[in-house]
């Protein structure tokens, strides 16, 4: 009987496959969460205004320190 046939090396040889694929899926989906995580942060991080006004948050105020006449 060849190896091939073996019904209990054949059955080994796939689990220890499937065991194989699990482990490199479970680093890959750790790795993309690491991402998300670190994407997720960045974005916090670039709005700290607070509310919103159509998108005019970072325009500035030019005639702030004058005294109105303009």
């Amino acid at each position: 009987m060849s190896t091939s046939q073996d019904k209990g090396w054949k059955e080994r040889e796939q689990g220890a496959e499937a065991a194989y694929a699990r482990q490199k899926e479970q680093e890959q989906l750790a790795q993309i969460r690491a991402e998300m995580d670190a994407k997720a942060a960045a974005d916090r991080r670039d709005k700290d205004f607070e509310g919103g006004h159509g998108g005019q948050e970072d325009l500035e105020d030019r005639y702030a320190t004058t005294s109105g006449e303009h």
